[in-house]
């Protein structure tokens, strides 16, 4: 066995789950093109948690993510600092796609903590619910909606300026 055929063994796995970048991927079916041992590890070698693909498990670091976001749609506020708000989620949006580099992810953690806080903050606020009405709980549920809708489009410029950068730099 070769020092290469140890580190393809190495990185069977996350073959198959294909979370490997390009070059790392042609070096290992350049391997594979011309060595049957390790043509045989990678048909036999079973995938631990095949139901589940490694780019979609939660690290620690994504939940601090997460959790900060939350913290953030709480703190900022579209009333307040109308500049400071555009910036600091234009911002938001760009750290968000540049460290999930998924425009979805930036939609989602942009838009649905601003949501459960909009509905949680003015549930027991008098001025929007006074009789918990199905007309009154769909104002709220619009109204929290256009608030997330502001705050998520503010990312989406901010991800569209990530996904710009990305591709001028590379």
């Amino acid at each position: 066995m070769s020092q290469d055929c140890s580190i393809i063994e190495d990185l069977i796995p996350l073959y198959k789950k294909q979370v490997l970048q390009a070059p790392t991927i042609d070096f290992i079916e350049q391997h594979l093109a011309n060595c049957p041992q390790c043509q045989q590890l990678v048909h036999s070698q079973r995938i631990q948690n095949e139901y589940l693909p490694m780019k979609r498990t939660l690290s620690f670091f994504h939940i601090i993510f997460i959790v900060l976001s939350f913290m953030f749609a709480i703190n900022s506020s579209l009333l307040g600092n109308q500049k400071g708000f555009v910036i600091s989620y234009a911002l938001f949006g760009c750290l968000s796609y540049l460290f999930y580099k998924n425009v979805w992810i930036v939609f989602i953690i942009s838009s649905v903590p601003v949501f459960v806080w909009a509905i949680i903050n003015n549930l027991n606020n008098g001025l929007y619910t006074t009789s918990y009405s199905l007309t009154e709980l769909g104002a709220l549920v619009i109204g929290a909606s256009y608030i997330a809708l502001l705050h998520t489009i503010f990312a989406l410029l901010g991800a569209a300026l990530a996904i710009l950068l990305r591709r001028i730099f590379k």
